[in-house]
């Protein structure tokens, strides 16, 4: 496997601390080989005391020697061979070469204004109360350390255990941390590894990207310290350093890098661009939609937003030819991009964010438009208290002001010319979006006799909607089989390889070589809910694997009564045999902009204000949240609610459907920060306040997270987009629940107009 300088500039980042990892699965530095313990006094900085510290950097060496047939032992940069597991253990010495400097500025930017010099002790015989420490303490829950920080004997904790989307891993509060928690991190750590050696290998950039999802598989649940407050997951530290180091590298050429992490602090231009983006119009979007098929049209719609969103990030990656890992966030249609600053290429960006927006408009009838905010910042501002918040801050009000005036870049006088218009070759309207159709583009909807037509593409999103019940994978591949997102689009301006997503129950060697034997060149397979991505077979082609959560992957038993297996329809969701009422069901975070903004502005008593808020922690806060609302979300409907005993006792509705009332459930959206789903209008109160219950559980009760909802009750054939908005009147009177001084104190649900704070919730189970 070989590495461009970038590349090894990025892996070296991106396992710079994997030595933490190893250290705390072993008894000590002795069960490294002498050629490693004999490097300590050139990896390992010396402390105050005279001893050498940082020991996890020895384990981070030790690390690519042991796997030296998978990674590669050095690369080229300006002209020379480096070494890339010295390059990468050396991030805490002082006397560095310009490209171990790169390493040691991403390290401590990620770290922020959380960096602390001051080393765990690594071996007893340093003569400190706190050995071991770094074994003892687990990932404390990230929402014990917002607006304040828990008493001790309140905090709450993570498992050390990979990533599930169940119930397992949410937090337990621990009173007292003083049991060596090594036989779990060593059971941790040996599924690393045996999954490490199943990575594609083919080429360094598959490499790496499946090596992405493999870790926050395996470190989500481990601090990157424990000597300072220890909410911040290794794999999110790991994450935004290679980000920061790719980004510092990629800008060195225009503006070469400092000699000193102090000067680079100083520095007053911009390395960095920050680059929000949101999807406005999405809900007009997904419920513009009739009746005939309207549940799998659902599905499909809303499916295909993220599959939009995927595929234009995917062409503004490829334009600065950055790692799927410069995503910050992405969730709910809307994304965060870290990016080297760089003009040219930006603009670039915003061309083709333009040209995007121009056939989305010509598309989709001006309903979908991508907004976009930006701001360039300089190196300090990771360190400064407070900065960065601010910098995102300020991408978010340019997206506001973008939605405020649309289309400005592309305004001019052709952009007011009318369009092109059907006339006398236009031989029907497409019965869900009312655009005219000719004959090429005429789908007929159902049977041969039907008289209602679609479009070529609105039939597309309902056959994706119809292949969704059971999906496992999501496949991308380069080519017009299966179903593109872009098709169409921008192909004069970007004419690049069109990617197209497949969906499969089962994606195996047999799959695979159906699409080879296509002449299909195969990009990625995703594993859907399920974070067992690798198989024995993955290392043997050159495909990237990963993992994705979906939260609204759930979908109905198709069979019904009679036992026709037809698709599933919003009257089997309402189905009671008795009233056949459906609710409509809308849920979100309360005040998630200001938790993100002033969530990490500590005030502690007889002290001035801190601020917490670094880039990794941002990104761990961000990795839990899309963890509760987009996997274990999908856990709740599919798996939870499988069985009548998962409601309430006095729940004595009949005619659940097999027994399941999962079978009465289905999710639209489920992402980000909120939820959507449709179910039986008995069963409404409960699933409502299991989310709440759960979500509350997940950040340890904390008193300032809450999530206010609305529930709007309909017959299963009432239009959707009607429903979907009066869910959406029903979830803003929620919100303006008064407290006990006036105050909108949110935290509610609304139940069809009536708003009751979530502990009144309980009193309507038995309706």
């Amino acid at each position: 496997m070989q590495l461009t300088a970038r590349q090894g500039i990025y892996l070296a980042a991106l396992l710079h601390d994997i030595g933490k990892f190893w250290q705390r699965a072993t008894k000590s530095r002795k069960v490294l080989p002498q050629e490693v313990l004999n490097l300590e006094g050139d990896l390992c900085p010396k402390s105050n005391q005279g001893h050498a510290s940082h020991i996890h950097v020895l384990f981070t060496y030790a690390f690519f020697i042991k796997h030296s047939n998978i990674l590669p032992e050095s690369f080229e940069i300006d002209g020379e061979q480096v070494g890339i597991a010295r390059l990468s253990a050396r991030h805490h010495r002082r006397d560095l070469s310009t490209s171990e400097r790169i390493i040691m500025f991403a390290d401590r930017l990620s770290s922020g204004q959380d960096r602390r010099e001051d080393e765990e002790p690594d071996d007893p015989g340093q003569g400190s109360s706190m050995n071991y420490k770094y074994k003892k303490i687990p990932l404390l829950n990230v929402f014990d350390a917002v607006y304040r920080i828990r008493p001790k004997k309140e905090r709450s904790y993570f498992p050390l255990k990979p990533l599930v989307i169940d119930a397992s891993v949410f937090p337990e509060v621990i009173e007292q941390l003083d049991e060596s928690r090594e036989s779990d991190y060593a059971e941790l750590w040996d599924g690393f590894e045996n999954e490490f050696r199943k990575l594609p290998t083919g080429t360094a950039s598959v490499f790496i990207q499946s090596l992405d999802h493999l870790l926050r598989k395996y470190t989500w649940c481990i601090p990157s310290a424990t000597n300072s407050m220890p909410d911040v997951s290794l794999y999110d530290h790991l994450k935004t350093t290679a980000v920061i180091a790719d980004c510092l590298f990629d800008t060195r050429d225009q503006n070469p890098l400092p000699d000193s992490f102090e000067n680079l602090e100083k520095e007053k231009s911009s390395r960095f661009t920050l680059l929000a983006g949101d999807f406005s119009g999405i809900q007009k979007f997904i419920y513009q939609i009739s009746s005939k098929g309207a549940a799998k049209t659902l599905k499909g719609r809303s499916f295909f937003v993220g599959l939009l969103q995927d595929a234009i990030i995917d062409k503004l990656l490829s334009v600065y030819d950055l790692m799927p890992s410069h995503v910050l966030m992405k969730s709910g249609g809307r994304f965060q991009l870290l990016l080297p600053n760089d003009e040219d290429k930006f603009e670039a960006v915003m061309d083709f964010i333009q040209e995007a927006n121009l056939a989305l408009r010509e598309q989709y009838d001006g309903v979908l438009y991508l907004a976009t905010g930006s701001v360039d910042f300089e190196a300090e501002k990771f360190m400064e208290n407070g900065a960065y918040s601010e910098m995102v801050g300020v991408a978010y009000r340019n997206i506001e002001a973008d939605k405020s005036r649309r289309f400005a870049r592309a305004i001019n006088a052709e952009f007011f010319m009318p369009g092109k218009v059907k006339g006398t070759k236009a031989v029907q309207v497409c019965h869900v979006t009312g655009v005219d159709l000719d004959e090429k583009e005429a789908e007929i909807l159902g049977d041969a006799d039907s008289e209602v037509y679609i479009s070529k593409v609105v039939k597309d999103q309902m056959d994706l909607g119809r292949r969704l019940k059971g999906a496992k994978f999501v496949v991308k591949v380069v080519g017009s089989y299966g179903f593109s997102p872009l098709a169409g689009f921008m192909k004069k301006s970007y004419p690049g390889d069109e990617v197209s997503y497949l969906i499969y129950d089962d994606f195996g060697t047999v799959e695979l070589k159906k699409l080879q034997d296509r002449n299909l060149r195969v990009l990625e397979v995703i594993s859907l809910n399920d974070t067992d991505f690798l198989d024995e077979n993955s290392h043997e082609a050159d495909i990237a694997r990963g993992f994705q959560f979906y939260g609204a992957a759930w979908i109905p038993d198709d069979v019904t009564d009679n036992g026709d297996g037809r698709a599933v329809e919003f009257t089997d969701i309402a189905s009671d045999e008795v009233n056949d009422l459906m609710a409509v069901v809308r849920m979100d975070v309360d005040n998630l902009g200001a938790l993100f903004r002033d969530g990490f502005v500590i005030n502690t008593k007889g002290a001035e204000e801190e601020h917490f808020g670094s880039i990794s922690r941002y990104s761990t806060l961000s990795n839990h949240l899309d963890w509760y609302f987009s996997g274990y979300m999908h856990h709740l409907f599919s798996k939870h609610f499988d069985a009548k005993s998962s409601l309430d006792e006095t729940f004595t509705a009949p005619n659940i459907r097999g027994d399941k009332p999962s079978n009465h459930i289905l999710p639209v959206y489920a992402g980000g920060d909120d939820v959507f789903l449709l179910t039986r209008w008995d069963m409404a109160h409960q699933v409502a306040k299991k989310i709440y219950d759960d979500l509350k559980r997940f950040t340890n009760r904390h008193e300032r997270v809450s999530i206010s909802g609305g529930l709007h009750m309909v017959h299963g054939k009432y239009p959707i987009h009607k429903a979907a908005s009066d869910a959406e009147e029903s979830e803003k009177m929620a919100k303006k629940l008064p407290d006990a001084t006036g105050k909108a104190a949110k935290d509610a649900l609304c139940i069809y107009g009536l708003p009751l704070d979530w502990n009144d919730v309980e009193l309507t189970t038995d309706l």
